[in-house]
């Protein structure tokens, strides 16, 4: 049986990583190893949680020495995008660095497997295709999409120097269950103020749009690739269908109609138009993923149960 590293297992995509193995007959050993346990939260009997910081290097050879670990997942991400360009130094300290002493220990152990979660919208940055395939240039526009991109770069430099296999996936924007922060996350976080009767700030006219995936659908394209053996590739991760800020807004209304939004100028680092082309994932696996609505629906009632 394997044993396999969650680093960020106990964040929002970390969770949803954690419930699809569970629902579908885990087959293998996991370790999270996280800042703090989310609280509420019960972990699945398969999972080993361990408190930590995988910016610290002695913990994290502690780590890979106590445990013999088959293939790192790599979730962690200590900043959001809309406030990483006001503290650069930050970002690369806590998300660059840490990750490359990440793969220095899975050289030093010789773990030979990574996956790692990118992001699609803020590597790529403003684009001006209708739907954007994985060899589009990438021209971030901020601290977060340079930090990502640097993250790939280093990977596919690792995997050269060391013949580390990794998997590089580049979600779209994520929403659904497990989702707890107040700053980054659109769906989530218009569910939420609709629910408590409270304003939600638009930055810009709404009219940016974007394509957003059910975080709860991420287990499947991160099962389907790796049981299809894909390796060494970079891989977008999303719906496919872009939708405006204005439009979501309305769907929100239509089953919240209380709920209410003012507009503000749109910030410089926002990304206004993105489309994930994913024909390369589905060409490699059977890409079905939940329709919106219904999506939203799941949102819903998650965000009802946390407020209640």
């Amino acid at each position: 049986m394997e044993k396999n590293l969650v680093v960020g297992g106990s964040g929002f995509l970390g969770l949803n990583w954690l419930a699809y193995l569970q629902q579908h007959g885990a087959d293998s050993e996991v370790v999270v190893f996280a800042h703090e346990k989310p609280a509420g939260v019960e972990f699945p009997s398969f999972v080993t949680f361990v408190v930590g910081d995988y910016a610290d290097a002695t913990a994290l050879d502690d780590l890979f020495s106590a445990h013999h670990f088959d293939r790192v997942f790599h979730f962690a991400s200590s900043i959001i995008p809309a406030i990483s360009s006001e503290n650069i130094r930050q970002d690369i300290e806590s998300n660059l660095l840490p990750t490359i002493g990440l793969m220095e220990m899975m050289k030093k152990h010789q773990v030979s497997k990574l996956l790692y979660l990118s992001t699609g919208g803020a590597v790529y940055g403003n684009v001006t295709e209708e739907k954007v395939k994985e060899d589009y240039p990438c021209k971030p526009i901020s601290s977060y999409g340079i930090i990502k991109l640097a993250v790939e770069h280093y990977i596919e430099l690792y995997a050269k120097l060391y013949q580390i296999d990794y998997l590089i996936l580049r979600l779209s924007n994520p929403f659904g269950e497990f989702h707890r922060s107040p700053k980054q996350g659109v769906i989530n976080i218009a569910v939420r103020k609709a629910l408590k009767g409270e304003v939600m700030t638009v930055w810009g006219d709404g009219s940016q749009a974007k394509d957003y995936i059910y975080a709860a659908d991420i287990g499947q394209a991160i099962d389907g690739l790796i049981k299809a053996g894909v390796k060494n590739e970079t891989i977008n991760v999303g719906s496919g269908e872009s939708l405006s800020l204005n439009t979501i807004i309305q769907r929100i209304q239509a089953k919240l109609p209380a709920f209410q939004v003012e507009y503000k100028d749109a910030k410089l680092t926002d990304v206004q138009r993105i489309c994930l082309d994913t024909s390369k994932l589905a060409a490699k696996m059977n890409w079905d993923i939940t329709s919106f609505d219904q999506a939203l629906e799941a949102t819903i009632t998650y965000e009802k149960a946390r407020l209640s």
